[in-house]
Protein backbone atom coordinates (compact mmCIF):
# COMPACT_ATOMS: atom_id res chain seq x y z
CA UNK A 1 0.00 0.00 0.00
CA UNK A 2 1.33 3.44 -0.82
CA UNK A 3 2.06 6.27 1.61
CA UNK A 4 -1.02 8.07 0.39
CA UNK A 5 -3.17 5.12 1.49
CA UNK A 6 -1.77 5.33 5.01
CA UNK A 7 -2.79 8.98 5.31
CA UNK A 8 -6.43 8.29 4.55
CA UNK A 9 -8.48 8.63 7.75
CA UNK A 10 -9.65 5.08 8.36
CA UNK A 11 -12.86 6.11 10.11
CA UNK A 12 -13.79 8.18 7.08
CA UNK A 13 -13.04 5.25 4.79
CA UNK A 14 -15.24 2.96 6.86
CA UNK A 15 -18.09 5.47 6.81
CA UNK A 16 -17.79 5.82 3.04
CA UNK A 17 -17.83 2.07 2.46
CA UNK A 18 -20.66 1.49 4.94
CA UNK A 19 -22.87 4.08 3.24
CA UNK A 20 -22.16 2.51 -0.15
CA UNK A 21 -23.08 -0.98 1.10
CA UNK A 22 -26.15 0.44 2.85
CA UNK A 23 -27.30 1.89 -0.48
CA UNK A 24 -26.88 -1.47 -2.21
CA UNK A 25 -28.71 -3.53 0.41
CA UNK A 26 -31.41 -0.88 0.64
CA UNK A 27 -31.96 -1.20 -3.09
CA UNK A 28 -32.67 -4.92 -2.73
CA UNK A 29 -35.73 -4.27 -0.55
CA UNK A 30 -36.82 -0.70 -1.27
CA UNK A 31 -38.49 -1.68 -4.54
CA UNK A 32 -41.01 -4.12 -3.04
CA UNK A 33 -43.64 -1.74 -1.72
CA UNK A 34 -43.44 0.43 -4.85
CA UNK A 35 -44.29 -2.44 -7.22
CA UNK A 36 -48.05 -1.76 -7.42
CA UNK A 37 -47.42 1.92 -8.23
CA UNK A 38 -44.81 0.99 -10.85
CA UNK A 39 -47.14 -1.58 -12.39
CA UNK A 40 -50.03 0.87 -12.56
CA UNK A 41 -47.98 3.76 -13.94
CA UNK A 42 -46.10 1.83 -16.64
CA UNK A 43 -48.76 -0.74 -17.45
CA UNK A 44 -46.91 -3.85 -16.28
CA UNK A 45 -48.84 -7.10 -16.32
CA UNK A 46 -48.68 -9.45 -13.34
CA UNK A 47 -46.07 -11.51 -15.22
CA UNK A 48 -43.87 -8.71 -16.45
CA UNK A 49 -43.85 -6.85 -13.11
CA UNK A 50 -41.66 -9.62 -11.68
CA UNK A 51 -38.79 -8.45 -13.88
CA UNK A 52 -38.47 -5.23 -11.91
CA UNK A 53 -37.24 -7.49 -9.09
CA UNK A 54 -35.72 -10.38 -11.01
CA UNK A 55 -33.82 -8.25 -13.52
CA UNK A 56 -31.80 -6.81 -10.64
CA UNK A 57 -31.48 -10.08 -8.70
CA UNK A 58 -30.25 -12.21 -11.60
CA UNK A 59 -27.71 -9.66 -12.82
CA UNK A 60 -26.48 -9.18 -9.26
CA UNK A 61 -26.06 -12.94 -8.80
CA UNK A 62 -24.37 -13.43 -12.17
CA UNK A 63 -21.73 -10.76 -11.60
CA UNK A 64 -21.05 -11.12 -7.88
CA UNK A 65 -18.15 -13.54 -8.36
CA UNK A 66 -16.80 -11.52 -11.27
CA UNK A 67 -16.88 -8.38 -9.15
CA UNK A 68 -14.82 -9.98 -6.40
CA UNK A 69 -12.19 -11.10 -8.89
CA UNK A 70 -12.13 -7.69 -10.61
CA UNK A 71 -11.44 -5.98 -7.29
CA UNK A 72 -8.64 -8.44 -6.65
CA UNK A 73 -7.04 -7.91 -10.07
CA UNK A 74 -7.51 -4.20 -10.71
CA UNK A 75 -7.66 -2.77 -7.20
CA UNK A 76 -10.68 -1.97 -5.06
CA UNK A 77 -10.49 1.77 -5.71
CA UNK A 78 -10.72 1.50 -9.50
CA UNK A 79 -13.54 -1.04 -9.41
CA UNK A 80 -15.41 0.87 -6.69
CA UNK A 81 -15.37 4.15 -8.61
CA UNK A 82 -16.28 2.55 -11.95
CA UNK A 83 -19.09 0.35 -10.63
CA UNK A 84 -20.52 3.09 -8.41
CA UNK A 85 -20.60 5.51 -11.34
CA UNK A 86 -22.50 2.97 -13.45
CA UNK A 87 -24.87 2.29 -10.54
CA UNK A 88 -25.67 6.01 -10.24
CA UNK A 89 -26.34 6.35 -13.98
CA UNK A 90 -28.50 3.20 -13.96
CA UNK A 91 -30.47 4.54 -10.98
CA UNK A 92 -31.12 7.76 -12.88
CA UNK A 93 -32.28 5.71 -15.88
CA UNK A 94 -34.64 3.71 -13.64
CA UNK A 95 -36.16 6.87 -12.20
CA UNK A 96 -36.57 8.45 -15.64
CA UNK A 97 -37.94 5.32 -17.36
CA UNK A 98 -41.14 5.89 -19.33
CA UNK A 99 -41.71 2.31 -20.43
CA UNK A 100 -41.42 -1.26 -19.22
CA UNK A 101 -38.42 -2.23 -21.34
CA UNK A 102 -36.48 0.88 -20.33
CA UNK A 103 -37.06 0.24 -16.62
CA UNK A 104 -36.21 -3.47 -16.71
CA UNK A 105 -33.08 -2.83 -18.80
CA UNK A 106 -31.94 -0.17 -16.34
CA UNK A 107 -32.61 -2.54 -13.45
CA UNK A 108 -30.41 -5.18 -15.10
CA UNK A 109 -27.57 -2.68 -15.44
CA UNK A 110 -28.15 -1.56 -11.86
CA UNK A 111 -27.92 -5.15 -10.62
CA UNK A 112 -24.81 -5.81 -12.70
CA UNK A 113 -23.02 -2.78 -11.29
CA UNK A 114 -24.14 -3.66 -7.75
CA UNK A 115 -22.74 -7.17 -8.18
CA UNK A 116 -19.37 -5.66 -9.08
CA UNK A 117 -19.48 -2.83 -6.53
CA UNK A 118 -20.42 -4.85 -3.47
CA UNK A 119 -17.20 -6.96 -3.34
CA UNK A 120 -15.09 -3.86 -4.00
CA UNK A 121 -16.31 -2.22 -0.78
CA UNK A 122 -14.92 -5.07 1.28
CA UNK A 123 -11.73 -5.24 -0.77
CA UNK A 124 -10.96 -1.67 0.28
CA UNK A 125 -12.07 -2.23 3.86
CA UNK A 126 -9.82 -5.24 4.43
CA UNK A 127 -6.87 -3.47 2.81
CA UNK A 128 -7.40 -0.42 5.02
CA UNK A 129 -7.79 -2.34 8.30
CA UNK A 130 -4.86 -4.74 8.20
CA UNK A 131 -4.80 -5.54 11.95
CA UNK A 132 -7.16 -8.41 12.93
CA UNK A 133 -8.79 -6.68 15.91
CA UNK A 134 -9.41 -3.42 14.07
CA UNK A 135 -10.56 -5.30 10.98
CA UNK A 136 -13.08 -7.37 12.93
CA UNK A 137 -14.46 -4.24 14.58
CA UNK A 138 -14.79 -2.57 11.19
CA UNK A 139 -16.46 -5.67 9.74
CA UNK A 140 -19.00 -5.71 12.57
CA UNK A 141 -19.91 -2.07 11.94
CA UNK A 142 -20.01 -2.60 8.18
CA UNK A 143 -22.24 -5.67 8.58
CA UNK A 144 -24.64 -3.92 10.95
CA UNK A 145 -25.08 -1.04 8.51
CA UNK A 146 -25.57 -3.44 5.60
CA UNK A 147 -28.21 -5.47 7.44
CA UNK A 148 -29.90 -2.25 8.51
CA UNK A 149 -30.25 -1.24 4.87
CA UNK A 150 -32.20 -4.38 4.13
CA UNK A 151 -34.39 -3.94 7.20
CA UNK A 152 -35.45 -0.34 6.53
CA UNK A 153 -35.76 -0.70 2.76
CA UNK A 154 -39.47 -1.46 2.74
CA UNK A 155 -40.26 1.44 5.04
CA UNK A 156 -38.07 3.85 3.08
CA UNK A 157 -39.70 2.72 -0.15
CA UNK A 158 -43.13 3.35 1.32
CA UNK A 159 -42.22 6.84 2.51
CA UNK A 160 -40.70 7.87 -0.83
CA UNK A 161 -43.53 6.37 -2.90
CA UNK A 162 -46.24 7.98 -0.76
CA UNK A 163 -44.58 11.37 -0.31
CA UNK A 164 -43.13 11.78 -3.82
CA UNK A 165 -43.50 8.93 -6.32
CA UNK A 166 -42.10 5.49 -7.04
CA UNK A 167 -39.43 7.10 -9.20
CA UNK A 168 -37.71 8.45 -6.10
CA UNK A 169 -36.85 5.00 -4.78
CA UNK A 170 -34.31 5.05 -7.63
CA UNK A 171 -33.58 8.77 -7.91
CA UNK A 172 -32.55 8.98 -4.25
CA UNK A 173 -29.46 6.98 -5.23
CA UNK A 174 -28.33 9.72 -7.61
CA UNK A 175 -27.35 12.51 -5.17
CA UNK A 176 -26.12 10.01 -2.58
CA UNK A 177 -24.09 8.13 -5.17
CA UNK A 178 -22.69 11.31 -6.69
CA UNK A 179 -21.43 12.44 -3.29
CA UNK A 180 -19.92 9.02 -2.68
CA UNK A 181 -18.12 9.12 -6.04
CA UNK A 182 -16.69 12.56 -5.30
CA UNK A 183 -15.57 11.61 -1.80
CA UNK A 184 -14.16 8.27 -2.94
CA UNK A 185 -12.18 9.88 -5.75
CA UNK A 186 -10.44 12.20 -3.32
CA UNK A 187 -10.16 10.00 -0.23
CA UNK A 188 -9.78 6.33 -1.17
CA UNK A 189 -6.28 4.87 -1.26
CA UNK A 190 -4.77 4.26 -4.68
CA UNK A 191 -3.03 1.08 -3.57
CA UNK A 192 -0.62 -0.81 -5.79
CA UNK A 193 -0.67 -1.39 -9.50
CA UNK A 194 -3.19 -3.84 -10.92
CA UNK A 195 -1.92 -7.40 -10.92
CA UNK A 196 -1.41 -9.21 -14.18
CA UNK A 197 -1.19 -12.87 -15.06
CA UNK A 198 -4.90 -13.62 -14.61
CA UNK A 199 -7.99 -12.86 -16.63
CA UNK A 200 -11.56 -11.98 -15.87
CA UNK A 201 -14.01 -14.68 -16.84
CA UNK A 202 -16.47 -12.34 -18.57
CA UNK A 203 -17.82 -15.10 -20.89
CA UNK A 204 -18.63 -17.17 -17.82
CA UNK A 205 -20.54 -14.31 -16.17
CA UNK A 206 -22.44 -13.49 -19.37
CA UNK A 207 -23.44 -17.07 -20.18
CA UNK A 208 -24.63 -17.95 -16.68
CA UNK A 209 -26.58 -14.69 -16.34
CA UNK A 210 -28.12 -15.05 -19.80
CA UNK A 211 -29.02 -18.68 -19.15
CA UNK A 212 -30.72 -17.85 -15.86
CA UNK A 213 -32.65 -14.98 -17.42
CA UNK A 214 -33.88 -17.28 -20.22
CA UNK A 215 -34.88 -19.93 -17.70
CA UNK A 216 -36.82 -17.50 -15.53
CA UNK A 217 -38.44 -15.93 -18.60
CA UNK A 218 -39.68 -19.35 -19.68
CA UNK A 219 -41.05 -20.15 -16.24
CA UNK A 220 -42.93 -16.86 -16.04
CA UNK A 221 -44.43 -17.27 -19.52
CA UNK A 222 -45.83 -20.75 -18.82
CA UNK A 223 -48.91 -19.25 -17.20
CA UNK A 224 -50.02 -17.25 -20.23
CA UNK A 225 -48.38 -19.08 -23.15
CA UNK A 226 -48.50 -22.65 -21.84
CA UNK A 227 -45.75 -25.19 -21.23
CA UNK A 228 -45.86 -26.52 -24.79
CA UNK A 229 -45.78 -23.13 -26.53
CA UNK A 230 -42.95 -22.27 -28.91
CA UNK A 231 -42.11 -19.24 -26.77
CA UNK A 232 -41.65 -21.24 -23.59
CA UNK A 233 -39.85 -24.16 -25.24
CA UNK A 234 -37.58 -21.71 -27.06
CA UNK A 235 -36.72 -19.96 -23.78
CA UNK A 236 -35.90 -23.27 -22.11
CA UNK A 237 -33.80 -24.34 -25.09
CA UNK A 238 -31.87 -21.06 -24.99
CA UNK A 239 -31.35 -21.48 -21.26
CA UNK A 240 -29.99 -24.97 -21.84
CA UNK A 241 -27.60 -23.76 -24.54
CA UNK A 242 -26.30 -20.84 -22.47
CA UNK A 243 -25.92 -22.82 -19.26
CA UNK A 244 -24.23 -25.59 -21.22
CA UNK A 245 -21.89 -23.02 -22.70
CA UNK A 246 -21.18 -21.78 -19.18
CA UNK A 247 -20.17 -25.29 -18.14
CA UNK A 248 -17.86 -25.58 -21.15
CA UNK A 249 -16.30 -22.19 -20.46
CA UNK A 250 -15.70 -23.04 -16.81
CA UNK A 251 -14.30 -26.54 -17.37
CA UNK A 252 -12.37 -26.15 -20.62
CA UNK A 253 -11.85 -22.58 -21.80
CA UNK A 254 -11.49 -20.11 -18.92
CA UNK A 255 -7.96 -19.60 -17.61
CA UNK A 256 -9.40 -18.29 -14.33
CA UNK A 257 -12.95 -19.71 -14.16
CA UNK A 258 -15.54 -18.08 -11.95
CA UNK A 259 -16.64 -21.49 -10.71
CA UNK A 260 -14.03 -24.27 -10.73
CA UNK A 261 -16.41 -27.23 -10.64
CA UNK A 262 -13.95 -29.22 -8.54
CA UNK A 263 -15.17 -27.27 -5.50
CA UNK A 264 -18.38 -29.31 -5.60
CA UNK A 265 -16.42 -32.46 -4.80
CA UNK A 266 -16.83 -31.32 -1.22
CA UNK A 267 -20.04 -32.81 0.19
CA UNK A 268 -20.42 -29.86 2.54
CA UNK A 269 -20.06 -27.26 -0.20
CA UNK A 270 -22.56 -29.07 -2.41
CA UNK A 271 -25.04 -29.58 0.44
CA UNK A 272 -24.72 -26.00 1.67
CA UNK A 273 -25.34 -24.54 -1.76
CA UNK A 274 -28.29 -26.83 -2.44
CA UNK A 275 -29.86 -25.82 0.87
CA UNK A 276 -29.07 -22.17 0.15
CA UNK A 277 -30.87 -22.42 -3.17
CA UNK A 278 -33.91 -24.30 -1.83
CA UNK A 279 -34.35 -22.24 1.34
CA UNK A 280 -34.49 -18.99 -0.62
CA UNK A 281 -36.98 -20.21 -3.23
CA UNK A 282 -40.00 -19.02 -1.16
CA UNK A 283 -38.42 -15.89 0.33
CA UNK A 284 -38.41 -13.34 -2.48
CA UNK A 285 -41.84 -14.50 -3.65
CA UNK A 286 -43.29 -14.01 -0.16
CA UNK A 287 -42.34 -10.33 -0.10
CA UNK A 288 -43.62 -9.90 -3.65
CA UNK A 289 -46.98 -11.59 -3.07
CA UNK A 290 -47.62 -9.87 0.26
CA UNK A 291 -46.86 -6.51 -1.35
CA UNK A 292 -49.51 -7.11 -4.01
CA UNK A 293 -51.94 -8.42 -1.41
CA UNK A 294 -51.53 -5.55 1.04
CA UNK A 295 -51.86 -2.80 -1.56
CA UNK A 296 -53.88 -4.43 -4.33
CA UNK A 297 -56.40 -6.31 -2.20
CA UNK A 298 -56.42 -4.56 1.16
CA UNK A 299 -55.86 -1.04 -0.13
CA UNK A 300 -52.98 -0.12 2.17
CA UNK A 301 -50.72 2.72 1.15
CA UNK A 302 -47.05 2.04 0.39
CA UNK A 303 -45.93 3.50 3.73
CA UNK A 304 -48.46 1.37 5.60
CA UNK A 305 -47.22 -1.71 3.77
CA UNK A 306 -43.65 -0.75 4.64
CA UNK A 307 -44.55 -0.53 8.34
CA UNK A 308 -46.16 -3.96 8.16
CA UNK A 309 -43.01 -5.42 6.61
CA UNK A 310 -40.68 -3.90 9.23
CA UNK A 311 -41.27 -6.50 11.97
CA UNK A 312 -40.84 -9.27 9.39
CA UNK A 313 -37.46 -7.86 8.41
CA UNK A 314 -36.43 -7.70 12.05
CA UNK A 315 -37.58 -11.31 12.51
CA UNK A 316 -35.08 -12.45 9.84
CA UNK A 317 -32.27 -10.67 11.66
CA UNK A 318 -33.33 -12.10 15.01
CA UNK A 319 -33.57 -15.64 13.68
CA UNK A 320 -30.15 -15.45 12.05
CA UNK A 321 -28.55 -14.07 15.23
CA UNK A 322 -29.98 -16.95 17.28
CA UNK A 323 -28.88 -19.44 14.64
CA UNK A 324 -25.26 -18.29 14.64
CA UNK A 325 -25.09 -18.31 18.42
CA UNK A 326 -26.40 -21.88 18.65
CA UNK A 327 -24.58 -23.55 15.76
CA UNK A 328 -21.47 -24.48 17.76
CA UNK A 329 -23.38 -26.19 20.55
CA UNK A 330 -26.34 -27.96 18.94
CA UNK A 331 -26.92 -30.56 16.24
CA UNK A 332 -26.79 -28.64 12.96
CA UNK A 333 -29.44 -30.85 11.39
CA UNK A 334 -31.82 -30.21 14.27
CA UNK A 335 -31.23 -26.46 14.08
CA UNK A 336 -31.80 -26.48 10.33
CA UNK A 337 -34.89 -28.67 10.67
CA UNK A 338 -36.31 -26.47 13.42
CA UNK A 339 -35.88 -23.40 11.26
CA UNK A 340 -37.37 -25.11 8.21
CA UNK A 341 -40.41 -26.38 10.08
CA UNK A 342 -41.00 -23.02 11.76
CA UNK A 343 -40.75 -21.32 8.37
CA UNK A 344 -43.11 -23.89 6.85
CA UNK A 345 -45.61 -23.34 9.67
CA UNK A 346 -45.51 -19.59 9.14
CA UNK A 347 -45.97 -19.96 5.38
CA UNK A 348 -48.85 -22.41 5.86
CA UNK A 349 -50.47 -19.92 8.24
CA UNK A 350 -50.00 -17.19 5.63
CA UNK A 351 -51.63 -19.59 3.19
CA UNK A 352 -54.95 -18.95 4.97
CA UNK A 353 -55.08 -15.42 3.53
CA UNK A 354 -58.41 -14.06 2.44
CA UNK A 355 -59.64 -10.65 1.37
CA UNK A 356 -60.67 -9.81 4.95
CA UNK A 357 -57.94 -11.49 7.01
CA UNK A 358 -57.10 -9.47 10.14
CA UNK A 359 -53.82 -7.65 9.60
CA UNK A 360 -52.41 -9.20 12.79
CA UNK A 361 -52.94 -12.58 11.10
CA UNK A 362 -50.68 -11.37 8.29
CA UNK A 363 -47.92 -9.87 10.41
CA UNK A 364 -47.67 -12.73 12.93
CA UNK A 365 -47.28 -15.61 10.44
CA UNK A 366 -44.99 -13.47 8.32
CA UNK A 367 -42.71 -12.96 11.33
CA UNK A 368 -42.84 -16.69 12.13
CA UNK A 369 -41.89 -17.61 8.56
CA UNK A 370 -39.04 -15.11 8.39
CA UNK A 371 -37.68 -16.03 11.84
CA UNK A 372 -37.67 -19.68 10.79
CA UNK A 373 -35.81 -18.81 7.64
CA UNK A 374 -33.26 -16.92 9.72
CA UNK A 375 -32.69 -20.00 11.90
CA UNK A 376 -31.62 -21.90 8.78
CA UNK A 377 -28.85 -19.42 7.93
CA UNK A 378 -26.04 -20.71 10.14
CA UNK A 379 -26.10 -24.41 9.14
CA UNK A 380 -26.26 -23.43 5.48
CA UNK A 381 -23.52 -20.81 5.67
CA UNK A 382 -21.10 -22.80 7.79
CA UNK A 383 -21.53 -25.96 5.70
CA UNK A 384 -20.97 -24.14 2.41
CA UNK A 385 -17.91 -22.23 3.60
CA UNK A 386 -16.16 -24.64 5.98
CA UNK A 387 -16.29 -27.49 3.47
CA UNK A 388 -13.97 -25.73 1.03
CA UNK A 389 -10.20 -25.90 0.93
CA UNK A 390 -8.42 -22.90 2.51
CA UNK A 391 -7.57 -21.44 -0.88
CA UNK A 392 -11.20 -21.81 -2.05
CA UNK A 393 -12.90 -20.15 0.90
CA UNK A 394 -13.71 -17.00 -1.01
CA UNK A 395 -15.13 -18.98 -3.92
CA UNK A 396 -17.29 -21.09 -1.59
CA UNK A 397 -18.88 -18.11 0.13
CA UNK A 398 -19.39 -16.38 -3.20
CA UNK A 399 -21.24 -19.43 -4.51
CA UNK A 400 -23.38 -19.41 -1.38
CA UNK A 401 -24.60 -15.88 -1.96
CA UNK A 402 -25.05 -16.50 -5.67
CA UNK A 403 -27.23 -19.55 -5.09
CA UNK A 404 -29.35 -17.54 -2.65
CA UNK A 405 -30.07 -14.91 -5.26
CA UNK A 406 -30.76 -17.49 -7.96
CA UNK A 407 -33.06 -19.47 -5.68
CA UNK A 408 -35.00 -16.35 -4.82
CA UNK A 409 -35.36 -15.31 -8.46
CA UNK A 410 -36.51 -18.73 -9.67
CA UNK A 411 -38.83 -19.05 -6.68
CA UNK A 412 -40.44 -15.72 -7.51
CA UNK A 413 -41.07 -16.87 -11.07
CA UNK A 414 -42.54 -20.21 -9.99
CA UNK A 415 -44.69 -19.07 -7.06
CA UNK A 416 -45.98 -15.96 -8.82
CA UNK A 417 -46.98 -18.19 -11.74
CA UNK A 418 -48.80 -20.51 -9.33
CA UNK A 419 -50.61 -17.53 -7.84
CA UNK A 420 -51.66 -16.27 -11.28
CA UNK A 421 -52.86 -19.70 -12.41
CA UNK A 422 -55.13 -20.00 -9.36
CA UNK A 423 -56.65 -16.55 -9.71
CA UNK A 424 -60.07 -16.36 -11.33
CA UNK A 425 -60.23 -14.27 -14.52
CA UNK A 426 -62.42 -11.65 -12.81
CA UNK A 427 -59.46 -10.59 -10.65
CA UNK A 428 -61.59 -9.74 -7.61
CA UNK A 429 -60.04 -9.28 -4.20
CA UNK A 430 -61.25 -12.70 -3.12
CA UNK A 431 -59.85 -14.34 -6.26
CA UNK A 432 -56.47 -12.61 -5.94
CA UNK A 433 -56.24 -13.57 -2.27
CA UNK A 434 -57.00 -17.19 -3.13
CA UNK A 435 -54.21 -17.21 -5.72
CA UNK A 436 -51.70 -15.66 -3.33
CA UNK A 437 -52.71 -18.10 -0.59
CA UNK A 438 -52.19 -21.07 -2.91
CA UNK A 439 -48.69 -19.86 -3.80
CA UNK A 440 -47.82 -19.31 -0.13
CA UNK A 441 -48.96 -22.84 0.71
CA UNK A 442 -46.69 -24.07 -2.08
CA UNK A 443 -43.90 -22.12 -0.40
CA UNK A 444 -44.65 -23.97 2.84
CA UNK A 445 -44.32 -27.27 0.99
CA UNK A 446 -40.96 -26.16 -0.39
CA UNK A 447 -39.73 -25.40 3.14
CA UNK A 448 -40.82 -28.89 4.25
CA UNK A 449 -39.00 -30.49 1.31
CA UNK A 450 -35.92 -28.37 2.09
CA UNK A 451 -36.03 -29.50 5.71
CA UNK A 452 -36.05 -33.16 4.64
CA UNK A 453 -33.22 -32.60 2.17
CA UNK A 454 -31.16 -30.86 4.84
CA UNK A 455 -31.65 -33.69 7.29
CA UNK A 456 -30.31 -36.11 4.67
CA UNK A 457 -27.32 -34.07 3.48
CA UNK A 458 -26.06 -31.91 6.36
CA UNK A 459 -23.78 -33.33 9.07
CA UNK A 460 -24.72 -33.23 12.74
CA UNK A 461 -21.75 -31.07 13.75
CA UNK A 462 -20.39 -28.11 11.85
CA UNK A 463 -18.57 -26.07 14.49
CA UNK A 464 -18.59 -22.38 15.32
CA UNK A 465 -18.91 -19.90 12.46
CA UNK A 466 -15.83 -17.96 13.57
CA UNK A 467 -15.08 -16.67 10.10
CA UNK A 468 -18.54 -15.67 9.02
CA UNK A 469 -21.35 -13.34 9.90
CA UNK A 470 -25.10 -13.94 10.07
CA UNK A 471 -27.33 -13.31 7.15
CA UNK A 472 -26.77 -12.32 3.57
CA UNK A 473 -24.30 -9.57 4.39
CA UNK A 474 -22.25 -11.95 6.52
CA UNK A 475 -21.80 -14.45 3.74
CA UNK A 476 -20.61 -11.65 1.52
CA UNK A 477 -18.12 -10.61 4.16
CA UNK A 478 -16.59 -14.06 4.46
CA UNK A 479 -16.34 -14.57 0.73
CA UNK A 480 -14.94 -11.20 -0.15
CA UNK A 481 -12.46 -11.02 2.71
CA UNK A 482 -10.99 -14.33 1.73
CA UNK A 483 -11.16 -13.57 -1.98
CA UNK A 484 -9.14 -10.41 -1.48
CA UNK A 485 -6.62 -11.74 1.00
CA UNK A 486 -6.42 -15.36 -0.11
CA UNK A 487 -6.73 -16.50 3.47
CA UNK A 488 -9.33 -16.80 6.20
CA UNK A 489 -10.14 -13.74 8.24
CA UNK A 490 -11.80 -14.50 11.51
CA UNK A 491 -14.65 -12.08 11.94
CA UNK A 492 -16.68 -13.01 14.97
CA UNK A 493 -20.42 -12.55 15.11
CA UNK A 494 -21.22 -9.18 16.71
Amino acid sequence: MTVRAVRVPRVGTLALLAVAEFMLTLDLSIVNVALPAIGSDLGFSADSLQWVVNGYALAFAGFLLLGGRAADLFGGRHVFLGALSVFVVASLACGAATGQVALVAARVVQGLSAGVLSPATLSILTATYDQPQARNRALSIWTAVAVGGGAVGALAGGVLTDALSWRWIFLVNVPVGAVLVAVAASRLPHGGLPRGGRQLDVPGALTVTGGLIALVWGLIRTDTAGWASAEVLGAFALAGVLLGAFAVVETRLARAPLVPFAVFRSRLVSAGNLMSFLSFVPVMATWYLLTLYLQGVRGYTPIQAGLIFLPMSLAVIGGSQVSFRLIASVDARLLFAAGGLVAAAGMAWLGRLSADTAIAAVIAPGCVAMAGGGLMFAPITVAATSGAAPDQGGLASGLLNTTRQIGGAIGLAVLATIAASHTAPVGSGAALSAGYATALRAGAAIFVATTIAGALTLPARLGAPADDQPGRAGGLISRRVRAVNGRRVRARTP
